[in-house]
C-alpha cells in the first residue's frame, strides 16, 4: 500500500477513535501521541529484549506487543507527517534516497524486491539499487 492511501486509512481511523473517547485531536496532541507510542515501543522492546520485567506475558505475546508499538509509532508518524503536510516520498527521496549513488551489491544483500522494474528512480546511480542506506 502506497503512503498516501495509508495515510488516509489512519487519518479515518483516528479520527474514529477521537470520537469515541471524546479526544480533540490538536496539534500538541498529535506530537504528544507519537511520543507516547515511542516510549511504549521502547518499552515493549526493553522486554522483549530480556530488560525488563515480562509482565507475566508467553514469548510470543511479547512479540506481537513489539509488533503492535511498532504499527502504532507509524501510524502516529504518518499523523503527524499529514497534519504538517510532510509528503514524506519526497522528504524520505530528499534525506535518504540521495545516498542511492553509494549502494554497492553487498549492501543489498537480503533485501526482498531489490533490483525490481521501478527500483531507484531516476538518476540513482545504477542498477539494484532500493532503499535507503
Amino acid at each position: 500500500m502506497e503512503l498516501t492511501k495509508l495515510s488516509d486509512e489512519v487519518e479515518i481511523i483516528s479520527r474514529v477513535y477521537a470520537r469515541v473517547h471524546g479526544l480533540e485531536r490538536t496539534d500538541d496532541w498529535l506530537v504528544l501521541k507519537l511520543q507516547e507510542e515511542i516510549g511504549e515501543l521502547t518499552q515493549a522492546f526493553l522486554t522483549m529484549s530480556g530488560r525488563s520485567r515480562d509482565r507475566g506475558l508467553s514469548e510470543d505475546e511479547i512479540r506481537d506487543a513489539f509488533r503492535g508499538e511498532v504499527a502504532d509509532a507509524l501510524a502516529q508518524l504518518l499523523l503527524v507527517a499529514r497534519r504538517f503536510d510532510v509528503d514524506l516520498t519526497e522528504e524520505l527521496e530528499r534525506k535518504w534516497f540521495r545516498w542511492r549513488h553509494l549502494v554497492q551489491p553487498e549492501d543489498t544483500a537480503g533485501i526482498r524486491d531489490v533490483g525490481g522494474p521501478d527500483v531507484g528512480g531516476p538518476d540513482t546511480g545504477g542498477p539494484g539499487v532500493g532503499g535507503p542506506v
